[in-house]
């Protein structure tokens, strides 16, 4: 770390420590950790497990300790878009960028529990798609494996597509956000990726492309510290003629 970043974060923990903070209980603390991002709010164990007893208003809005994370975790990324998209593609940087109370977590599934699958539920939902469409037994995906490539009769340009749980992704207005995801509770938000599998179509005369698509999600707008549903883009794979 350098003596510029060190001073930054000193400065802004001394700042919160020693500032009053509305909304937040006396046994929130910040831990700071080496690598200079701060992973987490914790909470006294000794308080018991956390309820909720705000609206579901209050769920939307990230608190000032939470916007401490962001600005902490976010300030040396890169800004430019292009360079930001590669950046995501690294598993290593998918990762939060602020972390959710225990207390906005059990409102979020409350609220919005059907936006949430487990890994073996998404996998059912999709075998059971497949059948609908095809209206033949669906394509089988291997236990412990969302990825799997279709059938290149099946489409113009063929696809290696895997479903992912996204943590970050940019939203339609090339802003970085974060994904709602909740593992520890078998709780997450599942994506399609799509990389085509060929340059031109095997069956037809077109050019095979990687571009995006928008999906809906339940996300955390970093720049603004909102919560709610919005676009985000995935990767997809289409042909031109």
């Amino acid at each position: 770390m350098s003596l510029r970043q060190s001073a930054f974060v000193v400065f802004v923990v001394c700042l919160v420590l020693c500032s009053v903070q509305p909304g937040l209980s006396a046994v929130d603390k910040i831990i700071v950790p080496s690598n200079n991002r701060i992973p987490e709010v914790s909470h006294d164990a000794a308080g018991g497990p956390e309820t909720c007893t705000c609206s579901s208003e209050d769920v939307g809005k990230l608190t000032p300790l939470q916007k401490l994370q962001v600005e902490l975790n976010t300030y040396d990324l890169p800004t430019e878009i292009d360079e930001l998209e590669e950046w995501l593609k690294d598993p290593a940087n998918q990762k939060p960028i602020v972390t959710l109370t225990s207390g906005q977590k059990q409102k979020i599934q409350k609220n919005f529990g059907e936006t949430f699958k487990s890994k073996v539920e998404m996998e059912d939902s999709l075998k059971i798609s497949e059948a609908d469409v095809d209206n033949k037994a669906p394509t089988s995906i291997k236990p412990g494996s969302s990825r799997k490539k279709r059938d290149s009769g099946a489409r113009v340009c063929p696809a290696v597509e895997s479903y992912e749980a996204l943590v970050l992704a940019i939203d339609s207005n090339n802003r970085l956000v974060q994904v709602v995801q909740i593992p520890e509770e078998d709780a997450e938000q599942w994506f399609l990726q799509e990389s085509c599998q060929h340059a031109s179509s095997p069956v037809t005369v077109a050019t095979c492309a990687n571009t995006d698509r928008l999906v809906n999600a339940y996300i955390i707008h970093l720049a603004t510290g909102n919560m709610q549903y919005g676009n985000i883009k995935v990767h997809s794979c289409v042909g031109y003629v």
